[in-house]
């Protein structure tokens, strides 16, 4: 009888192991997407020239070329940090004279760099420097960190009702499968997503945080 309770304990915590690994692998993949490698030369082409020209729009300020590059319906995601932790707005439309956060204004824009595709840069609060400058997108299909969806986990934590079931399927249109451009600079950099809908590629994400060290 002994035996029998101690086999049928043993056997409830394997299942118990079992299921939690699981859970938590299922909490892994949550805060991932995999996504499609461009690598065809026309795609390589299509994503070039979406990235290109909202880069050249953000350097005018020209909120008409800049909306253009906006999807009419998901709109734009912006990140940014009012003090320790990260936060975003979701805006259907882009305006150079109403920034976001509103004390942080668009601040001036140049670019001399020639668009590569490879790893990403990385920002060093240390030493207050990228590890490299340049003008690069990462188009394989690594899976990344959705940056929208961590955030809105956090703050869900906290404030369970501040975003609801609409905002969140926004989140994930504008987020999974988009892919990160870094243009890193000495002075101002600038840092967004693209993602292609349909046939159309458009600007989903501007990250106004990372590399903001202050905090």
């Amino acid at each position: 009888m002994i035996r029998k309770c101690l086999a049928y304990f043993f056997v409830c915590v394997l299942l118990f192991t079992a299921c939690n690994n699981s859970n938590k692998k299922t909490e892994e993949k949550l805060d991932t997407t995999q996504r499609e490698a461009i690598d065809q030369p026309e795609e390589v082409q299509q994503i070039s020239e979406v990235i290109t020209r909202f880069v050249r729009a953000y350097i005018s300020q020209d909120n008409e070329k800049i909306n253009a590059l906006i999807h009419p319906e998901e709109g734009i995601a912006i990140i940014y940090r009012p003090g320790a932790a990260d936060t975003f707005s979701l805006l259907d439309t882009f305006d150079f004279k109403k920034p976001v956060p509103e004390y942080y204004a668009y601040p001036p824009l140049q670019n001399d760099q020639v668009l590569t595709f490879e790893k990403l840069p990385e920002y060093d609060c240390g030493t207050m420097k990228w590890d490299k400058v340049g003008f690069f997108c990462d188009t394989t299909s690594n899976s990344q960190t959705q940056l929208l969806q961590t955030i809105l986990k956090f703050e869900e934590e906290f404030e369970p009702t501040k975003h609801d079931e609409t905002n969140k399927k926004r989140i994930q249109e504008l987020e999974n499968g988009s892919y990160r451009v870094i243009l890193a600079q000495d002075e101002e950099s600038l840092i967004f997503h693209v993602k292609k809908f349909g046939n159309s590629w458009y600007v989903t994400l501007l990250d106004r945080a990372y590399g903001g060290c202050d905090a």
